[in-house]
């Protein structure tokens, strides 16, 4: 299995802090995209630093090849102001919650310290999106490990959500619908940066994207809406903050 390698933004982990504020764990490049592309946005202009870890590089597929999907993934995290992107090199189409996997994982948790990570729904029928959600929470747990040879300092990420991609069948109620209104069309545009995914279904998905985002939208009033997840508690640090803004 090969290290992490970077597809964009700046290298962190040094230096006091987190090096990131937010963490979007994907199986394949376009998972963050399609699922939570608004909610990145909507951070990343708020000022937090996101960051997205692709545990494969979504090869092979039938369009495309790794250079190009590099590119794509690039592109896609510049246009949603996303900090940095990395992908661990597992494998794609036979992703599995191995020990290899979770370590992997736990060293990025470890060294880029997010307040906040996001992973996939076990509710997905992918098999790699299924793997996917559990790599994302069982690393969390092999990350605050100590005697290791894993690399950082123990850390255990305070904030576990889950987001929902393509493959869900069925509609699942949310933990909280992030208003994207103002960031909708700068996920569409991330999105239909993977040409060699899309680009021949392009009318299709726009259509699917946006009758889901209206759809989680209208819960909440507004226009476009994400939903999250969360497998605990909800904590409410500051009640101030349950009024509207």
């Amino acid at each position: 299995m090969s290290g992490p390698r970077e597809a964009s933004g700046v290298s962190g982990g040094g230096g006091q802090g987190p090096a990131l504020d937010v963490l979007v764990v994907g199986a394949h490049p376009d998972d963050a995209e399609i699922g939570l592309g608004g909610t990145i946005a909507r951070l990343a202009t708020g000022g937090l630093r996101v960051g997205i870890v692709d545990l494969t590089d979504g090869e092979p597929t039938p369009y495309g090849d790794p250079q190009t999907r590099r590119k794509e993934a690039q592109q896609a995290a510049e246009i949603l102001g996303a900090a940095q992107r990395l992908t661990l090199g597992l494998p794609n189409r036979y992703l599995r919650d191995t020990v290899e996997a979770r370590r992997a994982l736990a060293e990025v948790y470890r060294t880029l310290r997010p307040m906040v990570v996001f992973g996939l729904l076990p509710q997905d029928q992918h098999p790699d999106h299924l793997a996917a959600a559990e790599i994302a929470l069982n690393a969390r747990f092999y990350a605050k490990l100590t005697k290791t040879d894993m690399p950082g300092d123990p850390y255990y990420p305070p904030l576990l959500f889950r987001y929902a991609t393509s493959h869900l069948r069925r509609v699942l109620l949310p933990s909280a619908v992030v208003d994207i209104s103002s960031a909708f069309q700068r996920k569409l545009k991330a999105v239909l940066a993977y040409q060699s995914q899309f680009g021949w279904r392009k009318e299709e998905l726009v259509d699917r994207l946006t009758t889901t985002a209206k759809f989680y939208g209208g819960k909440i009033g507004v226009a476009y809406g994400e939903p999250i997840f969360s497998p605990e508690e909800l904590p409410i640090w500051d009640p101030v903050h349950l009024l509207p803004p």
